[in-house]
């Protein structure tokens, strides 16, 4: 099978994080999220993989590469402006020639199994289409998804406030026939000026296509803000392939009496001083180091990054290879996270 995965976003809500990478190389778990993208692609059954780029694109191609350490092939392609979901994946119409394909949003991380899932469901059934569902309280950031049994039967993008009756959301993972593209072309311009998939699948719907929802199980995330980022980290971390809540790279040291709170990670040759303590929710990234005595919780220290002794941060992002100095104190809150190092805005 084909697939797409869409990665050309400015990643706006991102910022300050993503004025040096794009969203899709912004870490998770140590690894740009991204490649948990492709990974799950792979998984699902995906053998040749187009990633539509745009914003800071060459980064990405340098980092993904032709795609042999995940067993399938990589092609790229340039969504010049970005103008919606729907154009973006028009941008793959050359690749897909006509077959039915995966696609993912390239922000989009869920527990892996959720891939596997995706493609046994699809090759066992062969709906019209396939589309994942996450549960929310309220839809109105996404597409909120009508079912009847599990048969998608309505979908409205970003809905007003309060006015959905589902808790199901557009979980932005799909398997799509090569006529969406085509649909694609006849839908109208959204109220932002852009095309929409989902308003394409909602037209597909009125045109009597089979839809099948498919919810997604265990964690989903849209990686949307920085908050998310830290979040994000220890709920995978709490997920089975992570026993006691900890990732621990090759030639990462902690000193005896420092103190280690899970979740976490020390992530490869990352170190911990004497007397520090790390966690709960402390994820320091290879080749960082937090210094003797420092106190780091719920916060993202980024690869090369070193916070000196007698630091206390809590909810912040420190930027890789930055120095954070000694006796710094930082302290964010879960919904505005703290930035040390980060690039102002332009």
């Amino acid at each position: 099978m084909k697939g797409v995965i869409l990665a050309a976003g400015l990643g706006t809500r991102m910022r300050p994080l993503t004025h040096r990478r794009p969203k899709p190389l912004v870490p998770v778990l140590d690894r740009p999220m991204i490649e948990h993208i492709i990974q799950g692609a792979a998984d699902a059954g995906v053998t040749e993989l187009l990633i539509v780029i745009g914003y800071r694109g060459e980064m990405v191609r340098e980092a993904m590469g032709a795609g042999d350490r995940f067993g399938l092939t990589i092609e790229y392609a340039v969504q010049e402006k970005p103008a919606g979901t729907g154009d973006a994946a028009l941008v793959a119409e050359d690749f897909v020639a006509g077959e039915p394909f995966f696609l993912s949003w390239g922000d989009i991380i869920v527990s892996p199994p959720n891939y596997a899932r995706v493609g046994q469901v699809w090759r066992e059934e062969r709906p019209d289409l396939l589309l994942t569902l996450n549960w929310v309280e309220d839809p109105w950031e996404g597409a909120a998804v009508y079912v009847e049994g599990n048969r998608v039967v309505r979908i409205i993008e970003k809905p007003p406030k309060r006015t959905s009756t589902t808790n199901y959301n557009n979980a932005g993972i799909f398997v799509l026939p090569s006529e969406i593209l085509e649909v694609t072309n006849q839908t109208a311009l959204s109220a932002r000026g852009e095309r929409e998939l989902p308003d394409a699948i909602q037209l597909m719907l009125s045109q009597g296509a089979h839809v099948r929802g498919v919810p997604i199980e265990g964690c989903w995330s849209d990686v949307a803000r920085p908050a998310e980022v830290i979040r994000l980290n220890g709920a995978l971390l709490g997920e089975p392939g992570y026993p006691g809540g900890t990732l621990v790279g090759e030639g990462a040291r902690s000193a005896d009496d420092a103190t280690l709170r899970p979740p976490y990670i020390l992530a490869e040759g990352a170190s911990v001083a004497a007397g520090a303590t790390l966690g709960p929710s402390a994820f320091v990234l290879h080749g960082a180091t937090v210094g003797a005595a420092s106190r780091v919780s719920h916060s993202l220290v980024m690869s090369e990054a070193t916070v000196a002794q007698d630091c206390e941060l809590a909810w912040t992002v420190v930027e890789e290879s930055t120095l954070v100095p000694s006796g710094t104190q930082c302290i964010g809150t879960p919904e505005a996270p703290a930035f040390l190092g980060a690039e102002p805005d332009p």
